[in-house]
Protein backbone atom coordinates (compact mmCIF):
# COMPACT_ATOMS: atom_id res chain seq x y z
CA UNK A 1 0.00 0.00 0.00
CA UNK A 2 2.76 2.41 1.23
CA UNK A 3 4.69 2.10 -2.63
CA UNK A 4 1.11 2.63 -4.24
CA UNK A 5 0.98 5.81 -2.14
CA UNK A 6 4.56 6.90 -3.49
CA UNK A 7 3.51 6.13 -7.19
CA UNK A 8 0.74 8.18 -6.71
CA UNK A 9 3.06 11.19 -5.82
CA UNK A 10 4.88 10.67 -8.87
CA UNK A 11 2.63 9.25 -11.81
CA UNK A 12 -0.77 11.15 -11.91
CA UNK A 13 -2.65 12.32 -15.26
CA UNK A 14 -2.08 15.88 -16.89
CA UNK A 15 -4.05 17.96 -15.93
CA UNK A 16 -3.40 20.26 -19.05
CA UNK A 17 -3.58 17.41 -21.43
CA UNK A 18 -4.81 17.61 -24.53
CA UNK A 19 -8.26 16.02 -25.73
CA UNK A 20 -7.00 12.60 -27.84
CA UNK A 21 -8.85 10.02 -30.08
CA UNK A 22 -7.88 6.23 -29.56
CA UNK A 23 -6.76 6.70 -33.27
CA UNK A 24 -4.47 9.29 -32.34
CA UNK A 25 -3.56 7.47 -29.23
CA UNK A 26 -2.68 4.21 -31.46
CA UNK A 27 -0.46 6.38 -33.63
CA UNK A 28 2.33 7.54 -30.73
CA UNK A 29 5.03 6.03 -29.53
CA UNK A 30 4.70 4.96 -26.02
CA UNK A 31 6.76 7.09 -24.67
CA UNK A 32 5.04 10.06 -26.44
CA UNK A 33 1.50 8.72 -25.39
CA UNK A 34 3.05 8.79 -21.65
CA UNK A 35 4.28 12.31 -21.94
CA UNK A 36 0.92 13.69 -23.44
CA UNK A 37 -1.58 11.90 -20.66
CA UNK A 38 0.59 11.67 -17.51
CA UNK A 39 2.15 15.17 -15.75
CA UNK A 40 5.93 15.67 -15.95
CA UNK A 41 8.15 13.62 -13.94
CA UNK A 42 7.05 9.95 -14.18
CA UNK A 43 9.05 6.85 -15.39
CA UNK A 44 9.55 6.21 -18.73
CA UNK A 45 6.50 4.45 -20.79
CA UNK A 46 7.93 1.41 -22.77
CA UNK A 47 4.51 -0.05 -24.07
CA UNK A 48 1.16 0.94 -24.14
CA UNK A 49 -1.88 -0.48 -24.95
CA UNK A 50 -4.85 1.82 -26.36
CA UNK A 51 -8.43 0.36 -26.03
CA UNK A 52 -9.92 -2.48 -24.48
CA UNK A 53 -7.93 -5.89 -24.95
CA UNK A 54 -9.60 -9.27 -26.21
CA UNK A 55 -13.55 -9.58 -27.06
CA UNK A 56 -15.82 -6.82 -25.08
CA UNK A 57 -19.81 -6.71 -25.28
CA UNK A 58 -21.03 -3.52 -27.25
CA UNK A 59 -21.32 -0.73 -25.27
CA UNK A 60 -24.81 0.51 -24.63
CA UNK A 61 -26.42 2.86 -28.06
CA UNK A 62 -26.64 6.53 -27.28
CA UNK A 63 -24.71 6.55 -23.83
CA UNK A 64 -21.65 8.33 -23.14
CA UNK A 65 -18.40 5.84 -23.51
CA UNK A 66 -15.44 5.73 -21.17
CA UNK A 67 -12.27 4.44 -22.82
CA UNK A 68 -8.85 3.09 -21.64
CA UNK A 69 -5.50 3.60 -22.24
CA UNK A 70 -3.13 0.88 -20.51
CA UNK A 71 0.32 2.71 -19.91
CA UNK A 72 3.70 0.36 -19.07
CA UNK A 73 6.91 1.78 -17.68
CA UNK A 74 10.37 0.39 -17.75
CA UNK A 75 11.11 -2.27 -15.83
CA UNK A 76 13.78 -1.66 -13.40
CA UNK A 77 14.90 -4.56 -9.97
CA UNK A 78 12.46 -4.85 -7.47
CA UNK A 79 13.24 -4.33 -3.38
CA UNK A 80 12.14 -8.13 -3.44
CA UNK A 81 15.51 -9.67 -4.36
CA UNK A 82 15.71 -11.83 -7.49
CA UNK A 83 12.76 -9.75 -9.10
CA UNK A 84 11.90 -7.28 -11.26
CA UNK A 85 8.82 -4.69 -11.29
CA UNK A 86 7.35 -2.17 -13.21
CA UNK A 87 4.34 0.24 -13.31
CA UNK A 88 0.62 -0.39 -15.06
CA UNK A 89 -0.68 3.18 -15.20
CA UNK A 90 -4.69 2.54 -16.58
CA UNK A 91 -5.67 5.86 -17.85
CA UNK A 92 -9.33 6.57 -18.20
CA UNK A 93 -10.54 8.64 -20.40
CA UNK A 94 -13.79 11.37 -20.07
CA UNK A 95 -16.80 9.46 -21.22
CA UNK A 96 -18.12 10.88 -25.06
CA UNK A 97 -21.04 10.41 -27.03
CA UNK A 98 -19.99 8.71 -30.16
CA UNK A 99 -20.37 10.87 -33.61
CA UNK A 100 -21.14 9.30 -36.82
CA UNK A 101 -19.91 6.20 -35.06
CA UNK A 102 -16.81 7.20 -34.08
CA UNK A 103 -15.48 8.42 -30.56
CA UNK A 104 -14.17 12.21 -30.49
CA UNK A 105 -11.17 13.10 -28.61
CA UNK A 106 -11.63 13.19 -24.78
CA UNK A 107 -9.09 14.13 -22.28
CA UNK A 108 -7.60 11.74 -19.15
CA UNK A 109 -10.10 11.58 -16.17
CA UNK A 110 -8.25 9.52 -13.76
CA UNK A 111 -5.30 6.87 -13.39
CA UNK A 112 -5.21 3.51 -11.52
CA UNK A 113 -1.52 2.29 -10.66
CA UNK A 114 -0.94 -1.32 -10.22
CA UNK A 115 3.15 -2.81 -9.35
CA UNK A 116 3.67 -5.67 -11.45
CA UNK A 117 6.62 -8.44 -10.83
CA UNK A 118 8.60 -10.96 -12.92
CA UNK A 119 11.55 -13.14 -11.47
CA UNK A 120 14.73 -11.16 -12.99
CA UNK A 121 16.83 -13.59 -16.00
CA UNK A 122 20.27 -14.48 -14.88
CA UNK A 123 22.46 -14.22 -17.90
CA UNK A 124 26.34 -13.49 -17.79
CA UNK A 125 26.71 -12.69 -14.26
CA UNK A 126 23.99 -10.09 -14.62
CA UNK A 127 20.16 -9.67 -14.18
CA UNK A 128 18.15 -8.65 -16.80
CA UNK A 129 14.82 -7.09 -16.24
CA UNK A 130 12.81 -5.49 -19.29
CA UNK A 131 10.21 -8.12 -21.12
CA UNK A 132 6.55 -7.94 -22.17
CA UNK A 133 3.63 -7.06 -20.25
CA UNK A 134 2.58 -10.05 -20.14
CA UNK A 135 5.49 -11.70 -19.04
CA UNK A 136 4.66 -10.12 -15.45
CA UNK A 137 2.28 -10.49 -12.62
CA UNK A 138 0.68 -8.59 -10.30
CA UNK A 139 0.09 -9.65 -6.99
CA UNK A 140 -2.62 -11.64 -5.30
CA UNK A 141 -4.55 -9.91 -2.21
CA UNK A 142 -5.10 -13.04 -0.32
CA UNK A 143 -0.99 -14.17 -1.03
CA UNK A 144 1.00 -10.95 -1.25
CA UNK A 145 4.31 -11.08 -0.21
CA UNK A 146 3.57 -14.83 0.00
CA UNK A 147 4.23 -15.09 -3.72
CA UNK A 148 7.68 -14.27 -3.63
CA UNK A 149 8.54 -17.11 -1.20
CA UNK A 150 6.74 -19.60 -3.43
CA UNK A 151 8.42 -18.53 -6.93
CA UNK A 152 11.88 -18.62 -5.05
CA UNK A 153 10.91 -21.97 -4.33
CA UNK A 154 9.88 -23.05 -7.34
CA UNK A 155 13.31 -21.42 -8.85
CA UNK A 156 15.88 -23.33 -6.30
CA UNK A 157 13.62 -26.50 -7.78
CA UNK A 158 14.17 -25.89 -11.45
CA UNK A 159 18.12 -24.97 -11.00
CA UNK A 160 18.95 -27.81 -8.35
CA UNK A 161 16.18 -30.42 -8.58
CA UNK A 162 14.88 -32.33 -5.97
CA UNK A 163 14.03 -35.88 -6.22
CA UNK A 164 11.39 -36.13 -3.52
CA UNK A 165 9.31 -33.80 -5.29
CA UNK A 166 6.65 -35.50 -7.50
CA UNK A 167 6.41 -33.24 -10.65
CA UNK A 168 4.42 -34.58 -13.60
CA UNK A 169 3.04 -32.79 -16.91
CA UNK A 170 -0.24 -32.95 -19.44
CA UNK A 171 1.06 -31.33 -22.71
CA UNK A 172 -1.85 -31.04 -24.31
CA UNK A 173 -0.76 -28.29 -26.43
CA UNK A 174 2.21 -30.54 -28.52
CA UNK A 175 -0.24 -33.74 -28.35
CA UNK A 176 -2.52 -31.12 -30.59
CA UNK A 177 -0.54 -29.92 -32.64
CA UNK A 178 1.31 -33.22 -33.45
CA UNK A 179 -2.44 -34.42 -34.58
CA UNK A 180 -3.02 -31.17 -36.60
CA UNK A 181 0.52 -31.94 -38.62
CA UNK A 182 -0.90 -35.48 -39.14
CA UNK A 183 -4.00 -34.40 -41.21
CA UNK A 184 -2.13 -31.66 -42.47
CA UNK A 185 1.15 -32.89 -43.15
CA UNK A 186 1.65 -29.28 -45.48
CA UNK A 187 1.77 -27.53 -42.27
CA UNK A 188 4.51 -28.91 -40.74
CA UNK A 189 7.22 -27.12 -43.32
CA UNK A 190 9.45 -25.23 -41.37
CA UNK A 191 7.49 -26.13 -38.02
CA UNK A 192 10.00 -27.04 -35.02
CA UNK A 193 10.02 -30.72 -33.45
CA UNK A 194 10.13 -29.50 -30.52
CA UNK A 195 6.19 -28.00 -31.41
CA UNK A 196 4.79 -31.98 -32.08
CA UNK A 197 7.05 -33.25 -29.34
CA UNK A 198 4.95 -33.34 -26.03
CA UNK A 199 6.70 -33.85 -22.76
CA UNK A 200 6.12 -36.15 -20.52
CA UNK A 201 9.15 -36.24 -18.41
CA UNK A 202 8.19 -34.40 -14.98
CA UNK A 203 11.63 -33.40 -14.48
CA UNK A 204 12.07 -32.07 -18.34
CA UNK A 205 9.00 -29.86 -17.67
CA UNK A 206 10.64 -28.17 -14.98
CA UNK A 207 13.45 -27.38 -16.67
CA UNK A 208 11.55 -25.83 -19.45
CA UNK A 209 8.77 -24.01 -17.10
CA UNK A 210 9.37 -20.09 -18.00
CA UNK A 211 9.29 -18.93 -14.37
CA UNK A 212 10.20 -15.74 -15.88
CA UNK A 213 7.26 -15.25 -18.13
CA UNK A 214 4.76 -15.72 -15.11
CA UNK A 215 1.72 -13.59 -15.59
CA UNK A 216 -0.80 -14.95 -13.39
CA UNK A 217 -0.12 -16.27 -9.32
CA UNK A 218 -2.94 -17.21 -7.09
CA UNK A 219 -4.47 -19.37 -4.34
CA UNK A 220 -5.73 -22.64 -6.22
CA UNK A 221 -9.24 -22.74 -6.56
CA UNK A 222 -10.80 -26.31 -7.86
CA UNK A 223 -14.04 -24.29 -9.03
CA UNK A 224 -11.54 -22.85 -11.79
CA UNK A 225 -8.65 -25.12 -12.10
CA UNK A 226 -8.05 -28.82 -12.59
CA UNK A 227 -4.59 -29.17 -12.63
CA UNK A 228 -4.49 -30.63 -9.54
CA UNK A 229 -6.68 -33.80 -8.02
CA UNK A 230 -8.72 -34.30 -4.50
CA UNK A 231 -5.56 -36.38 -3.63
CA UNK A 232 -3.24 -33.76 -3.82
CA UNK A 233 -4.44 -31.43 -2.21
CA UNK A 234 -4.38 -33.60 1.20
CA UNK A 235 -1.27 -35.01 3.28
CA UNK A 236 -1.43 -38.68 4.42
CA UNK A 237 -3.57 -37.84 7.27
CA UNK A 238 -6.15 -35.83 5.29
CA UNK A 239 -4.77 -32.43 6.33
CA UNK A 240 -5.25 -29.81 3.84
CA UNK A 241 -2.47 -27.98 2.09
CA UNK A 242 -1.62 -25.41 0.65
CA UNK A 243 -2.11 -25.20 -3.41
CA UNK A 244 -1.51 -22.19 -5.73
CA UNK A 245 -2.14 -21.53 -9.55
CA UNK A 246 0.41 -20.21 -11.81
CA UNK A 247 0.35 -19.42 -15.76
CA UNK A 248 3.31 -18.42 -17.55
CA UNK A 249 4.23 -18.51 -21.20
CA UNK A 250 0.72 -18.20 -22.59
CA UNK A 251 0.37 -21.97 -22.14
CA UNK A 252 1.44 -23.05 -19.54
CA UNK A 253 -0.80 -23.90 -16.35
CA UNK A 254 0.70 -24.93 -12.89
CA UNK A 255 -0.46 -26.60 -9.61
CA UNK A 256 2.19 -26.11 -7.04
CA UNK A 257 1.13 -27.73 -3.49
CA UNK A 258 3.33 -26.95 -0.37
CA UNK A 259 3.19 -28.66 2.56
CA UNK A 260 4.99 -26.06 4.95
CA UNK A 261 8.09 -24.21 4.13
CA UNK A 262 8.60 -27.09 0.79
CA UNK A 263 7.05 -27.78 -2.56
CA UNK A 264 6.07 -31.05 -2.38
CA UNK A 265 4.14 -31.45 -5.81
CA UNK A 266 3.74 -29.90 -9.04
CA UNK A 267 1.55 -30.63 -11.97
CA UNK A 268 1.74 -29.04 -14.69
CA UNK A 269 -0.47 -28.48 -17.93
CA UNK A 270 0.30 -26.94 -21.23
CA UNK A 271 -2.30 -26.30 -23.42
CA UNK A 272 -3.50 -23.10 -25.60
CA UNK A 273 -5.93 -21.06 -24.13
CA UNK A 274 -9.43 -20.56 -25.28
CA UNK A 275 -9.78 -17.11 -26.55
CA UNK A 276 -11.58 -14.43 -24.66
Amino acid sequence: MLALIMLAATIDIRRDAPPVTLEQARSMSPADLGDALLKAGHSPIVEAVVGPEGMLPPPPPDLPEESEIKLFSAAEPAQQPDFCEKTRAVVTLEPVLRVQGKLPPSRPKSVLLTKLYRMAVQKNGASQCEAKRYEFFSLDEKLAGRTFTILRLLNSLQINGDRKVLVSIDDQEARGMRDYVRKNPSQAKGLLKEYTTPITNGRIAIERFPISSISNVRNYVKAWDDTLSDSDLKDEKGHDLEAISLFAGGTWNAGIVLDGGRIVKVRFKKAIPPPF
